[in-house]
């Protein structure tokens, strides 16, 4: 880890060499501060492009600090509550006569049923809760985002090669140069109104393969407020977990 002062502040950095060919500036949500770099660039070098770019890296870690952080890990017990579709419902958990964890949305809440076996084991249980809480939130991903897929690929006159759901840990979404769109399961936590920005990003991607001002003129014709969705995502985005 090294240190530098930028400004009045003074700041770690971590160094990645590797066998890219331009350098790169990254403040993460932990507020980081990462260079990735050729492998032949020097420390000095590095300082020198630090102390130029010493307002951005400023604004980047004062940003991050708006940044909700992640959740507390749940204990999935009575009372608690989980974020779907950008509504919290509260969870029940009950025992019951069942071979496996159960979970269903009902009545506006989510009710988790487990069997008997799982009673006497508190980390066992609230492990096999969290994998069926998980897998329902997948399912209802797949099927509210393909949905949203099959409604705005019309307006926008494309065809996507696949829809795939799944678990990524940095990523919202992605599509491939086959046409693949990839999205992030967590994200129908969010509002419906997030799902769709994202959606449509990601099929936009079919048309302007860049982030040109073409690309966010599409998006923006189909997406009302683009910018909020985006800042909205960017500051709420660690809270869509558990």
């Amino acid at each position: 880890m090294q240190q530098i002062k930028l400004g009045n502040q003074l700041i770690n950095y971590e160094i990645i060499r590797t066998n890219r060919k331009t350098m790169g500036i990254i403040v993460d949500h932990e507020r980081n501060l990462i260079v990735r770099s050729p492998k032949n660039t020097t420390d000095k070098k590095i300082e020198t492009v630090l102390k130029k770019k010493t307002g951005w890296i400023l604004d980047k870690l004062n940003e991050m600090e708006s940044i909700k952080p992640a959740p507390k890990e749940k204990e999935f017990m009575t009372g608690e509550k989980l974020p779907y579709l950008g509504r919290r419902y509260r969870l029940e958990v009950n025992q019951a006569e069942i071979s496996k964890v159960e979970v269903k949305l009902y009545q506006g809440k989510f009710i988790i049923e487990y069997p008997e076996k799982l009673k006497e084991n508190d980390e066992q249980r609230r492990g096999k809760i969290k994998d069926a809480l998980i897998e329902w939130y997948r399912e209802h991903a797949k099927e509210k985002i393909k949905e949203r897929v099959e409604k705005y690929k019309v307006k926008l006159d494309v065809e996507p090669n696949n829809v795939v759901v799944k678990k990524q840990k940095k990523r919202w979404g992605s599509c491939s140069s086959k046409g693949n769109l990839n999205f992030n399961w967590k994200i129908i936590m969010a509002p419906m109104s997030i799902v769709d920005y994202l959606v449509v990003h990601e099929l936009t991607h079919l048309v302007h393969d860049n982030h040109s001002r073409e690309f966010w003129a599409t998006v923006g014709s189909i997406i009302p407020e683009v910018k909020d969705k985006r800042e909205w995502l960017k500051i709420n985005g660690r809270r869509l977990s558990f």
